[in-house]
């Protein structure tokens, strides 16, 4: 079972201005504002919303606003109520099919070693991690995590994997603990290579960057700027590890924070956000959102995703940003396909 991923995210949760978009149901076939935004600002043509409404489904990427950055977006209308399909989604966020997504985990609150038990880097993460060095390293690190690796592990002693991934699961819930004390002043800055990233900066970057998710969900927005130090009715935060491979590409493990909110004011949709925190190939930051809105019919289900990363910035050649282009399109894609197919069959029966 494929699912949507923060990297092609993830994360990833797919903007695209990531966008709550204004989406009210309205008795026509596709309602007015789900269609202006995909036409006028993810740059579908009307022949696919008219395939959207006829039930299949649409999804395309495209280049962000700076360079390493792509955007993913899709759309399916599934003949199933929306309470229905959030909860699928949620599944699909979980399952462990052994094929792309490896292994997760939810984080208790506070978090525990008990949450990351199954967490592991894969065994050429580990091999490389052994001749890393500061500005100088495959595997995404911040700070002095380097040099506490080279400390703390022997090399030369019995199981150096075990001993690596001992200290990958104490680091992922200490840092996890830091961002529900601290919220986005506890983000990492990768050090791993001559050029520092900030995940802080990245973050508040694509959430600027999304015009419409700024102005509809003002309150969504400012929860997320502002926490943990606000409160928000309607929202439920989860926060998961994963770690996926995709075909061709290295494993990547994220840790990301998910919000599902049901707005007391909206009672016809239920919005999901996917903020990465932590990715350790590949991404510079991820932002996803999926939004689930009541249709006379069914439901509406839009995904929208903006990631940054190394894997998309020069130096890389066209061929392999276009193929993180390529998977982003077909994780949204596949992943919407498979909510529709299963929830449709299953109301049949």
């Amino acid at each position: 079972m494929n699912r949507l991923k923060t990297l092609v995210a993830a994360a990833g949760l797919a903007g695209l201005a990531v966008t709550a978009l204004p989406i009210a149901v309205a008795a026509r076939a596709l309602p007015k504002e789900i269609e202006q935004y995909l036409v006028g600002v993810a740059k579908f043509a009307p022949a696919d919303t008219a395939a959207l409404d006829a039930g299949q489904v649409i999804a395309k990427v495209a280049p962000g606003g700076v360079e390493g950055e792509v955007v993913a977006v899709a759309a399916v209308k599934i003949r199933s109520p929306r309470k229905q399909v959030v909860a699928y989604f949620g599944q699909m966020v979980s399952y462990v099919d052994g094929e792309v997504t490896k292994g997760f985990g939810k984080f208790s609150n506070p978090p525990s070693l008990a949450d990351v038990q199954g967490m592991s880097l894969d065994a050429n993460d580990i091999a490389h991690l052994k001749s890393c060095k500061p500005a100088d390293c495959d595997l995404r690190v911040g700070g002095a995590a380097v040099t506490k690796v080279r400390a703390a592990v022997n090399w030369n002693g019995p199981d150096p994997a075990g001993q690596v991934n001992t200290l990958l699961r104490q680091t992922a819930v200490d840092y996890v603990a830091a961002y529900l004390k601290s919220g986005d002043d506890a983000l990492v800055t990768y050090s791993s290579s001559s050029t520092p990233v900030s995940l802080k900066q990245q973050w508040q970057a694509l959430a600027q960057g999304s015009q419409y998710f700024q102005q509809y969900n003002p309150a969504l927005r400012d929860y997320l700027a502002q926490y943990p130090n606000s409160k928000l009715a309607g929202a439920t935060d989860i926060l998961y590890w994963v770690n996926e491979q995709y075909t061709g590409l290295k494993p990547v493990l994220s840790i990301v924070h998910a919000i599902v909110y049901d707005a007391p004011g909206q009672p016809d949709r239920t919005v999901i956000v996917q903020k990465q925190l932590y990715a350790s190939h590949y991404y510079d930051g991820s932002l996803a959102l999926a939004v689930a809105i009541d249709a006379p019919d069914g439901t509406y289900l839009i995904y929208a995703n903006r990631s940054r990363g190394d894997l998309l910035k020069g130096g890389f050649g066209g061929l392999k940003r276009k193929l993180a282009g390529d998977q982003a399109r077909k994780a949204a894609s596949q992943t919407m396909e498979t909510i529709k197919t299963v929830l449709e069959q299953q109301r049949a029966h």
